[in-house]
């Protein structure tokens, strides 16, 4: 990481003045896009407020975390803002193969007067955002129990949000702000739309380590609060430094979805996981969501499966721990899998309920046995909370593992917050609603067609995309159901259905070169939140598309200006008008100056791939 002081008397960055009794400290995005600025009022209450381009879009909201009863944001005084920078690039996976990490920082000092505490509020001001942490010196054992970061949105402004706090499985809603029932609980990242044409900001946090997850309160009068619903409070040692709050600003969807700020605000990752070749992004196949658990049989097909697909791995899901075949015993039995399998080039994941390896001896003995039978990877479920206690399973968990070498699959998980930059052996959780409620439930396209503009805004999630199956794409199409594998992003996908039903698709060429990871990412412009989701997404030299619609019948024209020079190859597999368990396909030649007009029925949806010619 690169810090530096800035030029000038940091005169491009802060300013420190007072009006009418209020100080004020200002610092601007590199850019000048942004300006977040603190002020204290008279009564000495810690608050700010963010413009982006000149506009008002977080109005004058309240700062402060309470600490052993007392709340360090009122009754306060500020110091002079130590000026920094911090300006870095580094690998990532997902939406794009390169972050960017560039933005200017204020460690403004806070003085309690009534206490005598004194801490610095640090402000992180991006061309996409602005984060703010508290950090509190201190020694021993102190209480948190809330904090009143707070979010005011300004009037007009139209959320998306859901209400499942517990394990992120909600369905999204959409309101005034202005018009939410005080005392709602909201799952972050909640996403609103400002009035005009003032753009987005999504609300959530980053870093979430040694410290209650945050979920939101709704306060009425457009405020959103942070709220703990795990914990009433929770003791820390030491200096206590909070997460990164979090407002992912932009004037359009596309850069929404490319916003490196989550990641940027948690750590580098330790120098022996940087670059790990053991940690290998990929496409696995699965039977729990089509065939049940199943058998080490069972999964020897699917590892000759996933080999014909060129997919890298499969996972033997819950029920393993009961396989037994005479003298051999569930290890034994993994093992004739995990052999099996690399004969195909395939590796293997297992399963495991988290609260049976919550104890750190169990936990190192289950990952020797998982390490020594040759798996690669666990899939840890059923967390289903946010507390101090559970997010420090998850660091654990990972550390753990990463000193066996083995990935993670957080299930039943709460929403990320750039985990996967400080430990990159996290491969995905999933924190959303996925296919599997087509068992036994349905979801509505509308759903598939927000969570890329929603959830999918604070990073990887393990939906297990991708039926063909008549009797569970539920109100979808073939066309839909594969664009998901192309807009939802997860470093490891699962793909859900029957390997039959990919290896019989008419699509199945198109199938085998849909990557788990991409080097660029482009929200077109058809795109609208809660209605359509149209992605432009390129690995090498190769771009797909991928449209998700969320309502009736619709006609949208795509520009394909993002190709640029050159001649492609286009496979286009759209609705087919008389049914949705089927393709309209065609192929032609196609440059940058032509339009695509694509015409999707209800709850329909559009894939194209497009290779390089010359």
């Amino acid at each position: 990481m690169t810090k530096r002081l800035l030029p000038g008397g940091f005169l491009a960055a802060a300013a420190i003045f007072a009006v009418s009794g209020c100080a004020q400290t200002t610092v601007t995005s590199p850019g000048g896009v942004v300006q977040a600025t603190v002020s204290v009022d008279n009564a000495g209450q810690l608050a700010y407020r963010v413009q982006r381009g000149g506009a008002v879009v977080v109005e004058d909201s309240r700062l402060g975390v309470t600490v052993d009863g007392v709340k360090l944001g009122d009754g306060v005084t500020v110091g002079a803002p130590k000026m920094t920078a911090v300006n870095e690039e580094y690998p990532w996976r997902g939406v794009h193969a390169k972050a960017v990490n560039h933005c200017n920082v204020m460690a403004l000092p806070v003085a309690h007067k009534a206490s005598g505490t004194e801490y610095t509020l640090e402000v992180r001001a991006y061309d996409d955002g602005v984060a703010y942490r508290y950090v509190i010196p201190g020694q021993g054992s102190r209480t948190v129990s809330g904090e009143a970061s707070s979010w005011t949105l300004p009037a007009g402004s139209r959320v998306w949000y859901h209400t499942n706090t517990k394990n992120y499985e909600g369905i999204h809603l959409s309101r005034l702000a202005e018009t939410f029932k005080p005392a709602t609980h909201i799952a972050p990242p909640m996403v609103a739309q400002l009035p005009g044409k003032g753009g987005y900001v999504a609300i959530t946090e980053s870093a979430l380590y040694d410290y209650s997850g945050m979920t939101l309160l709704a306060l009425g009068e457009r405020v959103f609060q942070a709220d703990f619903e795990d914990d009433k409070s929770w003791t820390l040692s030491g200096t206590i430094t909070t997460p990164w709050r979090i407002a992912m600003l932009s004037g359009d969807l596309n850069g929404l979805v490319n916003s490196d700020i989550i990641h940027n605000c948690s750590p580098p990752p330790p120098a022996a996981l940087a670059g790990a070749k053991w940690i290998r992004p990929g496409r696995a196949l699965w039977s729990w969501w089509s065939e049940g658990t199943g058998n080490w049989p069972l999964h020897k097909a699917y590892a000759d499966a996933a080999a014909k697909l060129g997919f890298e791995y499969i996972l033997i899901d819950e029920g393993w721990e009961g396989w037994k075949d005479g003298s051999k015993d569930k290890w034994a039995l993994v093992k004739e899998v995990v052999d099996h399998a690399k004969t195909r080039n395939v590796d293997v994941w297992v399963w495991k309920r988290w609260n049976q390896v919550a104890d750190a001896n169990v936990r190192d003995d289950f990952f020797k046995n998982v390490k020594a039978a040759g798996v690669v990877g666990v899939k840890v479920d059923f967390m289903d909370s946010e507390s101090k206690e559970r997010i420090d399973f998850y660091t654990a968990c990972l550390r753990d593992a990463a000193r066996h070498r083995l990935m993670i699959n957080f299930h039943g998980a709460n929403k990320p917050t750039g985990e996967a930059r400080t430990w990159p052996n996290e491969m995905t959780r999933e924190g959303v609603r996925g296919l599997e409620y087509n068992k036994w439930l349905s979801l509505p396209a509308k759903h598939n067609a927000t969570l890329p503009l929603t959830r999918f805004l604070a990073g990887h999630g393990d939906y297990t995309p991708g039926t063909f199956d008549p009797k569970k794409m539920k109100g979808t199409s073939w066309a839909h159901q594969l664009a998901t594998t192309i807009v939802f992003t997860s470093p490891v996908v699962h793909w859900a259905d029957n390997p039959k039903n990919y290896l019989s698709n008419p699509a199945v060429d198109v199938i085998k070169t849909i990557p788990p990871v991409w080097d660029e990412t482009l929200v077109l412009g058809a795109s609208e939140l809660g209605k359509i989701a149209a992605f432009a997404r390129r690995t090498g030299t190769t771009w797909f598309i991928g449209v998700l619609n969320g309502g009736g019948e619709l006609v949208v024209k795509i520009p394909l200006t993002f190709l640029g020079d050159g001649k492609y190859q286009a496979v286009l597999l759209a609705d087919d008008a008389a049914q949705p368990d089927a393709f309209a396909r065609s192929e032609k030649a196609v440059t940058s100056s032509e339009t695509l007009t694509v015409q999707m029925r209800k709850g329909g949806g559009f894939v194209a791939r497009f290779t390089k010619t010359r």
